[in-house]
């Protein structure tokens, strides 16, 4: 099993945009060690980015996505966004540390090392690149050499190079006498699960351009699943990049009451209205394990579950379907008490297998879709313990009928509480088409990303304003560069 484990944190916490980064060697319980020690940069750097990841999955993601909705304070569900700067950070952070750690392993030919640090830092950077758009990438850590301003590299020449990095690091773990990594957070040093989730997110990487450059996304497909020995993939759950935490604070997971993440705050989200209705309207039973029945209607003994609309306005949001007592919580025992039963999802097998059946509904691969589609929705069944139906596969609605709209439906599903995918997958296809803005949102469009952060237009002005003319001006409804 997967566990995060305490560890005293060993670096200076410097942004890379505005200070100048520096590891003193005057420090010998820190500087003259390192270089011995990397899997202190490896764990730090898991730690911050993962935790980003579940925490920001559960309070902007699952609202981006449409899974959840707010009672409260739901300024975020009508699209006040903000710059998510403390997001940004703590990626170009993990970002930071990885560089290092690829430098030091570098320099003292561990390649392990090397290879997990490149893919790290690339799915960082998927994650920002995708949410933010164009973003510093080529010139990231060069405050050594008095660069405090990076450019802003253009998305394309971001997910050109990401593909390449994924198929170096694959190349590396393909060497023998590879050291052993340790301070292994995600995968315990197994080298093979690093390839796996290598060669599995260059896929979903690669999908990606699936509207823009679908070229070069059937090319690094077909090549990847056209070669299973040399580009190993996630081949069931027991290959899932999650990670499971510990069940004492501070490694709990951080959205749990043993995190003393307050119950009052998880209350303030709810599940929302939209994905009820898709659930119920596939008779799906994982609705019964994602979200509780209301309290009202446990107290007159008829359960059922009611979701929240999105993008309501404080105060009607609060009395929406009657109030509190007549909206479903998430399932609370699962998510909030139990301080390590939710893992920290980066990728799943069940994702692999709706990607290989994306390929092949597009004829990019020559294999059955169905078979692929198929086998990702039992996987998820399977992930959340949740017995499938005998007759799911065959239902209406999830019958399979060769359509992108009927994958991207379970997939959908598959990606929830899993960073910010649900909403990029929507982006990219479209797909669910019942994802829309709310009645009281302040725009009558989806947007589709995160403003660049303020800090930004003044430490980095000239290489900010660039990009932000370039992408179509600094706004949250501004497309990316391969959206549909």
């Amino acid at each position: 099993m997967k566990k995060i484990f305490l560890i005293a944190t060993v670096l200076a916490m410097t942004l890379w945009s505005c200070d100048k980064f520096d590891v003193s060697n005057d420090n010998p319980d820190v500087a003259l060690n390192i270089n011995q020690n990397p899997e202190l940069l490896l764990t730090n750097l898991q730690r911050r980015s993962i935790r980003e990841a579940v925490s920001g999955s559960w309070s902007e993601g699952n609202l981006m996505g449409q899974y959840g909705a707010r009672i409260v304070f739901t300024s975020f569900d009508l699209f006040d966004w903000g710059d998510q700067s403390g997001a940004w950070n703590n990626y170009y952070y993990t970002i930071r540390d990885a560089k290092e750690l690829e430098k030091l392993a570098g320099e003292t030919d561990l390649n392990s090392y090397v290879a997990v640090s490149k893919i790290m830092q690339t799915w960082a950077f998927s994650i920002l690149t995708d949410m933010w758009g164009d973003v510093p990438y080529s010139e990231v850590n060069q405050a050594s050499e008095e660069n405090y301003t990076p450019m802003y590299d253009e998305q394309e020449a971001i997910y050109t190079s990401m593909l390449s990095e994924l198929a170096a690091a694959n190349t590396l773990l393909s060497g023998s006498n590879l050291t052993q990594i340790k301070g292994d957070l995600l995968f315990d040093g197994d080298l093979e699960m690093w390839r796996k989730f290598a060669n599995s997110l260059r896929m979903r990487l690669a999908l990606r351009l699936s509207e823009v450059s679908p070229s070069v996304a059937s090319s690094v497909i077909s090549e990847i699943y056209g070669n299973p020995g040399q580009f190993p993939i996630m081949e069931s759950n027991e290959d899932n990049a999650t990670l499971t935490f510990l069940a004492a604070n501070p490694d709990a997971h951080p959205v749990t009451e043993e995190s003393v993440y307050r119950v009052g705050s998880y209350n303030e989200y709810r599940i929302s209205e939209h994905f009820v209705t898709m659930l119920e309207g596939l008779d799906d039973p994982r609705l019964g394990f994602f979200a509780d029945p209301t309290a009202n209607s446990v107290e007159e003994e008829s359960p059922e579950i009611v979701g929240m609309l999105n993008g309501v306005v404080d105060g009607p949001a609060y009395t929406y379907q009657g109030g509190d007592a007549f909206l479903s919580k998430f399932n609370i025992d699962y998510f909030y008490f139990q301080p390590n039963t939710n893992q920290a999802r980066l990728m799943l097998y069940s994702e692999v297998q709706f990607i290989l059946a994306e390929a092949a509904q597009r004829g990019w691969i020559n294999d059955d879709a169905q078979t692929f589609y198929e086998e990702g929705v039992t996987a998820n069944f399977e992930y959340w313990g949740v017995e499938l139906p005998a007759d799911y596969l065959t239902s209406a609605g999830v019958a399979f009928d060769n359509s992108l709209e009927t994958i991207m439906t379970q997939k959908y599903i598959n990606l929830f509480y899993t960073d910010y995918q649900g909403f990029i997958e929507y982006k990219r296809t479209g797909f669910p088409a019942t994802i829309e803005p709310g009645p009281d949102a302040f725009y009558d469009v989806y947007p589709s990303r995160f403003e660049y952060p303020s800090n930004e237009e003044s430490l980095n002005n000239a290489n900010y304003s660039e990009a932000s003319t370039r992408i179509g001006g600094d706004q949250i409804t501004t497309k990316v560069w391969w959206e549909n």
